[in-house]
This record gives C-alpha cells, structure tokens and sequence, in this order.
C-alpha cells in the first residue's frame, strides 16, 4: 500500500471536500483500491429480509488492520445501510451491498464523503452520520486528544493522524465549503 507524508495527506483531505461525491469516491477506489468482498453474505441477506433469520452474516471486507473503514456509495441514496434494523425496515436491495458498491476511506475522508452527500443532497442524506458520529469522533481524537481504546480505532486514529490545528483547519474548510450551505439554513 502507498505511504503519504504527513503533508501530502492533509493536502489530499483538503482537495478531497472540493470535489463532487462521485469524484471523491472514484479517486479513494483508485488510492485504495476495490473492496475485497461484500459487506453482507448475499444467502443471510436474502434470509434476513425475507425475516427467515435474525441476524445478518457479515462479509470478509474489512482494512481496520490498516485503517480504513468501508463505506456504502449508495449512502447518498440511502441511510444506516449497515443497519439490520433499517435494512429490514427499506428492504434494501442486496446490490448496494456488493462489494462493487463499497469504497474504503480512513476516517477523515469518511467524515468529508457525508459532508459531500450533506452538501449534494441538501442535507437528505449524510448530514446524520456527520454530525452524530464522524465528527464527533474527529473532533475527540484530534481536537480533544482523546485517544481510542480499541485496538481497531487506534490504527484508524493513527491513519488519520492530524494535529489539533489542523482538524480546527479541516472542519473550518468544511463548514466553509461543503457544508456552508446546509448550515447557514
């Protein structure tokens, strides 16, 4: 896997928020590359929406070992798609779920793919998950200096590793560009 400077990788976060969703998420396909399985069995989907199992089998998708976090592209259509509740509530489509449909993102340029939806669906989508998870996440690790306890989290607080000058910078370019919109209303 390719390395980034310090500096190139927040240069990259700060390029990242002025591209369009689609953009955004094709060039983290390239840096990362494709996901290597589902997120969901297909066969414990199928069962699990048709209500013939309770629980769903998850896919062999994971880079926390790196990292990254897997994020759902269709999220800027749909909400909590990892979410056995709310996948039983829509019936979401097992396609959405396919790997082909996945990106992988440390957790910055996750927080800045929801401030992209945010901003492109007019709030509709990606806003929840940006306010009431990423950022907070963020804005603990690097502005408050709380590290994570899980081994998991702290690889992908390390990925991410920004100053507390520079997450104040992130959000504010942030609030500033893809955001601006949603939170002037």
């Amino acid at each position: 896997m390719q390395t980034f400077s310090h500096q190139e990788r927040f240069n990259h976060y700060l390029k990242l928020m002025t591209l369009t969703y689609t953009t955004a998420v094709t060039q983290l396909q390239r840096r990362y590359g494709a996901v290597k399985d589902d997120y969901f069995n297909q066969a414990s989907y199928q069962q699990f929406l048709a209500g013939q199992v309770r629980r769903l089998q998850r896919g062999n998708y994971t880079r926390t070992r790196d990292g990254l976090c897997t994020h759902h592209v269709a999220e800027n259509r749909f909400s909590n798609m990892a979410d056995a509740a709310t996948i039983r509530k829509y019936q979401y489509p097992f396609s959405y779920q396919k790997s082909a449909q996945l990106v992988y993102a440390d957790e910055v340029e996750h927080l800045i793919l929801h401030a992209l939806i945010a901003k492109e669906t007019d709030g509709q989508f990606g806003y929840h998950g940006y306010r009431e998870y990423l950022s907070k996440d963020v804005w603990a690790w690097y502005v408050d200096h709380q590290v994570p306890q899980r081994n998991w989290r702290q690889r992908c607080y390390g990925r991410s590793l920004l100053s507390k000058e520079e997450a104040l910078t992130l959000f504010d370019h942030l609030e500033r560009g893809p955001l601006a919109q949603l939170l002037k209303d």
